[in-house]
């Protein structure tokens, strides 16, 4: 027998050929793509563009699910009555919209008129409260001649600064109402998209059992035993840490909102509730928000008196102490199980990439992915 006519050489020759084809296809592929990329990417773009309503209805979906769930735990809970079974999801679903809704409405009852009214001050007190820190500073420098000369010759001209900034916020909200053909096309699209992503997050609530064993079945069929499993798992645990985050995270901004206005009150400072609704509202955004917050605080105290603010800072200094050693790891820093140097890391690159939306989601998917692969490395060496 010719070594050519062998059954090993030519299933080997056939491999190789199989081979050598499936690099030519991945090949043209590859190249197809790279010629093409501009438009497979203007493509992706408008088809995730198109699908907004469904991620926005996902992510309020998730949201109404956290408050859905307690609600079915207190609608008689011992109770399995007919009437029951058929009002519980229907009661609960509803009942999370308007709690919901209701918070919304009380936070941006607090937090809006406390943002403008911060502004007003900023922008009507500041220059006044200038002059008189102007005159304090070049009062306590009497025995620095050359120092209260330079302090004296300070001059600034708040009304082109203001002008500026006012100049170019209406230019930013121009372009933006422009780029979308007019404000009321905005606002039209904006509700519409709303409703959408609201009936459909509506309808996956109703639907959520339904769904996941639609998702069951089709995974059992079309994907690998072992990959089901693991994104499984994956999911379960994006899903607890998710949940314990959101939860979490709002626990600690009312109580640190609440710590900061009520002892700002004792200790007499101005604008106690407005600094501390606003220090609360900031500090849903992690590890740098409660800055953002005492610096607003900080400027508004500053048009009153100095000596308050230097007060206010020092205070807030303290609970800031308190909240990062004593509330945040019991409220939020348990629930998610991540170290500082990684929260710090995932607010900078969430923020850098996708704003405060990025700075907000940011941190519970890098303690997913923290955690995941932290298991993933001890079961491993624990293997070995």
């Amino acid at each position: 027998m010719k070594l050519e006519e062998r059954p090993g050489i030519k299933k080997l020759e056939k491999a190789v050929n199989i081979n050598w084809v499936k690099i030519a296809v991945i090949a043209v592929l590859g190249c197809l793509i790279i010629k093409y990329s501009d438009g497979i990417i203007e493509k992706i773009n408008l088809l995730l563009y198109t699908m907004r309503s469904l991620f926005y209805g996902l992510a309020i979906a998730y949201v109404l699910n956290i408050f859905m769930k307690k609600l079915e735990k207190i609608y008689f809970p011992k109770r399995n009555s007919t009437w029951v079974e058929k009002t519980r999801r229907p009661v609960c679903v509803f009942g999370s919209i308007i709690l919901v809704l209701v918070l919304a409405l009380v936070l941006m009852g607090l937090v809006i008129p406390s943002m403008l009214d911060a502004i007003q001050v900023m922008t009507k007190d500041i220059p006044n409260s200038f002059v008189r820190f102007q005159k304090w500073l070049s009062k306590l420098l009497e025995d620095s001649p050359e120092l209260q000369q330079y302090v004296n010759s300070l001059d600034i001209d708040w009304n082109s600064m203001f002008r500026k900034i006012g100049d170019f916020l209406s230019k930013g909200i121009g372009n933006l109402f422009n780029s979308a053909f007019s404000a009321a096309n905005v606002i039209i699209s904006f509700l519409f998209t709303g409703l959408i992503s609201v009936i459909f997050s509506i309808y996956m609530l109703f639907g959520k059992e339904r769904l996941q064993s639609q998702l069951k079945k089709l995974a059992s069929v079309y994907a690998p035993e072992g990959i089901t499993g693991s994104v499984k798992r994956f999911l379960t645990l994006a899903n607890e840490t998710f949940t314990n985050y959101i939860i979490g995270q709002i626990t600690e901004a009312i109580i640190l909102g609440t710590l900061c206005g009520v002892g700002m009150f004792i200790l007499r400072l101005p604008y106690a509730l407005m600094t501390g609704v606003i220090v609360g509202s900031t500090a849903l955004i992690p590890v740098m928000g409660a800055y953002i917050g005492a610096f607003a605080g900080t400027v508004m105290i500053l048009t009153v008196s100095p000596l308050k603010a230097l007060e206010f800072l020092i205070y807030i200094a303290i609970l800031q102490q308190v909240e990062g050693n004593l509330i945040y790891p019991r409220v939020v820093g348990g629930s998610i199980g991540l170290p500082g140097i990684w929260v710090l890391a995932a607010v900078t690159v969430g923020g850098g990439l996708f704003g405060i939306p990025g700075m907000l989601i940011g941190v519970p998917l890098t303690a997913t992915v923290y955690k995941w692969v932290r298991a993933d490395v001890n079961k491993k060496l624990a293997a070995q």
